[in-house]
């Protein structure tokens, strides 16, 4: 009976891991030395797990919302007007280097001594840094962008993103449901400590999930609305208004480019 939540943790930390890593090193994030993926768990699997194993500790795996932030920390960036208004941040440079993270897991191996001072702090506090990890990471995200339309009633002023000037509305609004009710659901499943185990398994069959979504939209909406790379708006026409190339029928959809779908970019939703 142990073998399954055994499994349900290789897989969330094998997700863990990869997400973290794929998030992390996305064309958006503007980092120009290469990736490791493959490295990272070929050291985890020899150096580190079996030594974990063996005295009964926890795998250790990248942290999504520490090392989005540590990220964010280091990036310089540019405001960019959206046409149609609002704006959108584009990454100018990034400080790629190790001192930050060997420092900052240096002073928490050292913070093992100062437990007792550590245990003073107001929970309040721990859960404010939370907070604010949490909504600065929010920025750019393009499902909240999408919810945030559902504020806007008057669909001439949505800013004119690439998804709102290359997809059909009804598209946007139904792609945009079923990822938050996704959301929703892994939400749930972290906050209800009785169906948690089930948590990796559902994050598993994401990917399931985003490749049926192929048979309910066309793959010229999925190249808009689940993009790898941070797509620039539309450039303005001669009259100063942003062209809108929102296919109107089967015709218009043929003449858009499908691009190159990753599926394994689902469960990163």
């Amino acid at each position: 009976l142990m073998a399954v939540p055994a499994l349900g943790l290789t897989v969330l930390g094998f997700l863990d891991q990869n997400l973290t890593t794929i998030i992390v090193n996305r064309p958006a994030s503007g980092l120009k030395k290469p990736v490791g993926y493959h490295l990272d768990l070929l050291v985890c699997a020899v150096g580190i797990y079996p030594i974990c194993a063996f005295l009964g500790l926890p795998f250790p795996h990248n942290s999504t919302a520490p090392s989005l932030i540590h990220t964010m920390s280091l990036t310089s960036y540019e405001t960019v007007q959206v046409p149609g208004g609002g704006t959108r941040q584009v990454v100018s440079k990034v400080v790629e280097q190790r001192w930050t993270n060997f420092t900052i897991h240096a002073l928490i191996g050292a913070s093992l001594a100062l437990s007792s001072v550590v245990n003073n702090v107001p929970k309040a506090v721990t859960f404010g840094i939370f907070l604010v990890m949490g909504f600065s990471s929010l920025s750019g995200n393009q499902l909240f962008e999408r919810v945030w339309l559902w504020t806007i009633w008057d669909r001439s002023l949505y800013p004119r993103f690439r998804f709102v000037t290359r997809v059909p509305y009804a598209s946007l609004h139904k792609y945009t449901v079923i990822q938050f009710f996704c959301f929703v659901v892994l939400y749930v499943l972290t906050s209800v400590s009785a169906v948690a185990v089930v948590f990796p398994f559902f994050m598993a069959s994401l990917v399931f999930v985003r490749k049926g979504l192929s048979r309910v939209f066309t793959e010229a909406e999925l190249a808009e609305l689940d993009a790898h790379e941070d797509l620039p708006p539309d450039d303005e026409d001669e009259t100063g208004k942003t062209q809108d190339k929102t296919p109107r029928n089967l015709d218009d959809v043929e003449k858009l480019p499908a691009g190159n779908l990753d599926l394994s970019r689902a469960i990163s939703y």
